[in-house]
């Protein structure tokens, strides 16, 4: 049976992505609404001119979590995907590249090879921590464990007219860490509103996506809390926000929020619809067409035998 979240719980987390202006009852979703009236993004065979940006996105390289006889053959075999696909990434070249969590299986183990690889990519990097990186409930103490390697636990970049949102999604369940809790909601706040008053278009990333299939499924592993989502993405989509990047579910999958695509691409680690290891190249022009390709990293044999 799925838990409903009580009322404080339903506050604490609906404050912890920024929505608290929605408590005072603004109507995100008619504001949404009005906004999903503008230019939405398109996908395309193939870009007529040239992109406006590029984006590696890459998920779950979560070193350990590979199919195999042992754990340390395991870890060993997602790492030597991991190296060949950082070397895709310097030879493709992207303006950005985007990890969406669970940099590793174990948060213990984050900083055992993290910061060497780190030194070896080229593009500018964001990374939105996973469940793996940082358990919930969120604890400070393990916060800094994944921030000593990476140094934020959310962050932004702005590119080529693009502000690029990556956001800690291990705040959409409870915790007591009020002071990390209050620093992202203001932050985010912050980065997704000043990005629309700047013209900016906004792309957001986490690791969990708010939803897997479909707005109304039932609340689980994969997803925000049903009581969340909605008011989570017509706030996005409110304001400006056109693309929604994601990891966690180790399976590829598009659906799309009012016009803004949720996207989860595949892995070097394990990939549960058996798809090959890779990752995938977004690239989006001036008028929001885009491409969302696959970059192969190693054929998935198991996959292939079975």
């Amino acid at each position: 049976m799925t838990k409903r979240l009580s009322r404080r719980e339903f506050l604490t987390t609906i404050e912890a992505i920024g929505l608290t202006a929605a408590l005072d009852g603004f109507n995100w979703s008619r504001a949404a609404d009005e906004a999903a009236e503008t230019i939405r993004p398109k996908k395309v065979d193939a870009l007529e001119v040239a992109p406006s940006i590029t984006i590696a996105h890459c998920c779950d390289p979560q070193l350990g979590f590979g199919e195999a006889n042992t754990p340390e053959e395991a870890y060993a075999a997602d790492l030597a995907r991991l190296l060949k696909e950082v070397e895709l990434l310097n030879e493709l070249k992207p303006d950005l590249v985007l990890y969406a969590g669970d940099m590793t299986n174990r948060w213990q183990e984050v900083a055992k090879d993290w910061p060497e690889i780190l030194k070896s990519i080229k593009a500018p990097l964001l990374v939105a921590p996973g469940n793996h990186d940082i358990p919930d409930p969120v604890k400070g103490s393990v916060v800094k464990v994944f921030t000593d390697v990476f140094g934020k636990e959310y962050d932004s970049i702005v590119l080529n007219g693009w502000k690029i949102i990556a956001i800690n999604s291990q705040y959409v369940r409870p915790t007591e860490e009020k002071t990390l809790y209050d620093a992202q909601v203001e932050w985010f706040r912050r980065e997704l509103e000043d990005a629309k008053t700047s013209g900016l278009r906004s792309i957001v990333a986490s690791h969990v996506p708010p939803f897997v299939k479909t707005l109304d499924e039932k609340d689980e592993y994969f997803n925000f809390p049903s009581t969340l989502r909605q008011s989570f993405l017509d706030y996005l989509v409110a304001n400006d926000a056109t693309f929604y990047l994601a990891g966690h579910t180790h399976t590829t999958l598009e659906r799309d929020y009012r016009g803004v695509p949720i996207l989860n691409g595949e892995t070097t680690s394990r990939n549960f619809d058996r798809r090959d290891f890779g990752f995938r190249l977004l690239k989006i022009d001036e008028k929001l067409n885009f491409t969302w390709d696959f970059v192969e990293v190693q054929k998935n044999v198991a996959a292939a035998k079975s």
